[in-house]
Order: C-alpha cells, then structure tokens, then sequence
C-alpha cells in the first residue's frame, strides 16, 4: 500500500512540474506575440513644406531688390526657372508692394500634400492671389498667377474652388477678350490636369463660373487664414554697401599713378569711346562666349551676379586700348575684368592678368 501511495504522489508531482512547465512556457509565447502586436510601426511623415524652399529662395532676392526698373529685369538670370516662370508683372508687383507680400500653406484637394499661396495684402484685409505653387514629384511648380500690368492692359486672376480646381483668367482690360483655363489638382504630386481651356470675355453675359461647370458657392474664402510674412534677409537699402564714393576716390587715384607707371596716363572714367549696358557684356576667352549675369551699380549692391562699380578705359589710344571693369560677386568677391574690346555694342570681358590692379581693388573692397 505503502508503494502504491508513493507511486500516486510521484504521479502528481510530475504531472504538477509538466503543467506549470507548460503554462510557463504558455505564458511567454502568449508575452512574447502580446509584445509583437502591441509595438507599433512609426510613421515618417515627410516635411513636404520643406520642398517650397526654391520658391522662398526666389522670394528673398526679389523682395530685397530696390525699386528700380534695371534691377528688376536682372532678377531673371538670378531666379530658379521651373516649368513656368514668374510673369514680369507679377514679378514687378512683388518688388514695388514687399511689404505687403504674404504666404500660407494649405491642403486645397486634401490629399496631405500642402500648396503654397502668394497674395498682396489689401487695404480692407482681404488678399489678392498672385502666385499657387503645388508640388510635382517634390518639386515647386508654379500653376496659376495673379497681376495687373502696369500698362498694356494685361490681366491675370485666379479662382479656386472647394476640392482642388484652380480657374485661372487671362485677359485684356481693353477689349475683355481672353482665356480660361480650369487645372485640377491631384493626388501623389502628380501633375496638375488640364479640364478645359475656353475663350471668355470679361466682364461679359455669362457667369463665368457656369461656363466652366463651377458655382460661385464652391469658391474658397482666403482672407481668414493665417497669412505670414515671408522671411527675409536686409532690404537693399539696409544691406552695408561694399562700394562707396570715398573708396571710389581712392580707386581713382590709384589708377592715375599705376596708369603712369605703365606708360598709360590717359585712363578716364567710362568706356569713353561708347559705353554700352550691362546686357551688353560677354565673356571672353577659351570657349564660346557667354553673356554675363551683370548690372552697373555705384554701391555693389544688387540682384546680378556681377554688380559693376567701376569702368575705366584709354580710348585715346585707340587702337591700342584696354578697358577695365571692376566687379563685386553675388558672394562679396573683387573681380577686375580687362576688355581689348575695340568696336562698340557689344564688350567681350576676361578677368585680369594684372595682379597689382587686381589686389588694389581686392583691398578697397575689403576695407571697413
């Protein structure tokens, strides 16, 4: 009996040990796919905002560019070109109201891809659209623009709808005639659909949002939203001018003596025998010529790659002449361009073989 009892306890004692094994073991499979599904998977949501920058970039040199009509047009060669560039109205626009430029950021087909809009700010708080950039593949396009032409009568406007359509209007004031044309947005950055594109007359017989299939309750309500300033660095008139009139004396004396030395006095202010524009200006040496990105400039402020502050030539030597074209950079560098240039319109220009013009000119520059 004794045995038998011994034998039962050792039954239960390991059948005891098993279950609890198996529970334990239970327990930590059931801990171990518990912990598997409860981890979440993180999400990276992309900064699609941070792909504007170009645009913000653009909008940084044209509202520092002073008001003047020969650094508005230099703006161009400094831009970064997309698919469509800034109409120059729109561009002349920005410039003369800088103040009143502004921006926000909205989804306008809810798709979680943010457009950016560009207005000027009015008297009575509302805004007047100039600029919609969506997104195509991460990169800033421009889509629809809004100005009015200083004179021509030319006319651009935008209307958006509720879901992503943008009708954009181009006209002329004079006649009414024009073109609209109805882009939707989509989805995944893909291009911008063209709907339909038809003649209209402004102000005419028909509502303009029927003959595109749209109704003006579909339109979006823009002058509530929270519009920002755009950032950006120094105006011009603020910026501290590199080139001033003193360092301007001190360059001309300079070149008296050194003119003197190389046998050369006769060096003058301007290219004496026909100055020509900064439009006008090439590069000149191996290689094809190029026109030059430049502006004159008696401050070496300005929006060109090339801001000229000085000109000096020997036209009464002619034909021996040499002329000389002293440059700031975009990025604060002295330049001294020497031309052998002798017949006007155009001047070819390649940076100097001169160390002593060039290292006096280095030196004014960089003096406080």
């Amino acid at each position: 009996m004794k045995i038998k009892k011994l034998i039962v306890l050792l039954s239960l004692l390991a059948f005891t040990l098993l279950t609890g094994a198996c529970s334990n073991e239970s327990s930590t499979v059931s801990n171990k796919v518990s912990s598997t599904t409860t981890t979440s998977v993180e999400v990276v949501q992309k900064d699609y905002r941070s792909f504007y920058k170009p645009v913000f970039d653009d909008y940084e040199k044209i509202l520092s560019t002073s008001k003047d009509t020969s650094a508005i047009m230099n703006l161009y060669e400094s831009l970064k070109v997309t698919k469509r560039p800034i109409n120059s109205w729109a561009l002349e626009t920005a410039v003369f109201q800088a103040d009143k430029m502004r921006y926000v950021y909205l989804d306008l087909n809810e798709d979680g891809v943010e457009e950016l809009l560009v207005g000027v700010e009015q008297l009575d708080g509302s805004y007047f659209l100039t600029g919609l950039y969506y997104l195509e593949n991460e990169k800033p396009v421009l889509l629809a623009e809004g100005f009015v032409a200083g004179h021509g009568g030319a006319r651009n406007a935008m209307n958006i709808y509720k879901g992503g359509d943008i009708l954009e209007l181009s006209w002329s004031s004079g006649s009414g005639d024009g073109i609209g044309v109805l882009y939707r947005l989509n989805s995944n950055q893909e291009v911008a659909s063209k709907i339909q594109e038809k003649e209209v007359r402004i102000p005419g017989n028909n509502n303009l949002h029927d003959t595109f299939g749209k109704a003006s309750s579909e339109l979006m309500e823009f002058s509530q939203l929270d519009w920002q300033e755009f950032p950006t660095s120094k105006s011009v008139s603020e910026q501290k001018a590199p080139w001033t009139s003193e360092k301007s004396a001190k360059l001309e004396l300079f070149i008296k003596g050194w003119g003197e030395r190389l046998g050369q006095p006769n060096y003058k202010k301007g290219i004496a025998g026909g100055d020509v524009g900064p439009d006008n200006l090439y590069t000149f040496g191996n290689g094809p010529s190029e026109k030059m990105n430049a502006e004159y400039s008696d401050t070496g402020l300005g929006t060109a790659q090339y801001r000229i502050v000085e000109r000096y030539s020997n036209w009464d030597k002619f034909p021996d002449i040499h002329s000389y074209y002293f440059a700031i950079t975009n990025t604060g560098e002295a330049i001294v361009f020497h031309s052998p240039t002798t017949n006007g319109g155009v001047m070819y220009l390649k940076p100097t073989e001169n160390t002593e013009i060039q290292a006096e000119f280095k030196r004014l520059v960089e003096e406080d």
